[in-house]
């Protein structure tokens, strides 16, 4: 079984607004991903998200802010003192057939993004273009519908760009 998640959690470097990823929590067969399985405290999981480490809005498996935020998640002892990752999980009900077909299509989206946009780059824009709407248009695309994308893209705080899409050939 997995269940999948669309999260927000404190940016890493900067004390307003968010950074949306998708958290995928396994409970069994966890080398039916690609991805590296990360555990705390018992419970595995992966996350999948678009990062701008060089400008342009890039796939990235297990980025190390989002593990970390999972973990301070699923292990409240981790929590530091002044900065932390406060994350915030919204469950995705898989549109057709299970979480584990669900996470698996996922994935495969990320990796096609990750190919194509490696030959025509997406420059990263924080209002347009960003990880809120890497989020939004795997989902769309995986077939999860706009107004399940609507409630379930709202968190806490200050976020940018998780109504907007990229251009799905990106994924396919």
């Amino acid at each position: 079984m997995a269940d999948v998640y669309w999260v927000a959690r404190d940016l890493s470097s900067f004390f307003v607004g968010n950074h949306q990823f998708l958290l995928v929590y396994l409970e069994q067969n966890e080398s039916m991903l690609k991805v590296k399985t990360q555990e705390e405290s018992g419970k595995k999981f992966v996350t999948l998200a678009g990062h701008q480490p060089n400008g342009n809005l890039v796939y990235v498996p297990n980025e190390s802010g989002d593990v970390t935020s999972v973990k301070e998640s699923i292990n409240k002892n981790l929590k530091g003192n002044f900065q932390d990752y406060d994350l915030e999980k919204h469950l995705v009900t898989p549109p057709n057939g299970t979480g584990w077909s669900f996470a698996i299509q996922l994935e495969l989206l990320a990796d096609k993004y990750a190919v194509n946009s490696g030959v025509s780059p997406v420059k990263y824009d924080l209002w347009n273009l960003n990880c809120s709407t890497w989020v939004n248009t795997i989902l769309k695309i995986a077939g999860v519908s706009a107004g399940s994308r609507g409630t379930l893209g709202e968190f806490k705080g200050i976020d940018w760009g998780e109504e907007e899409l990229l251009d799905e050939n990106l994924f396919s």
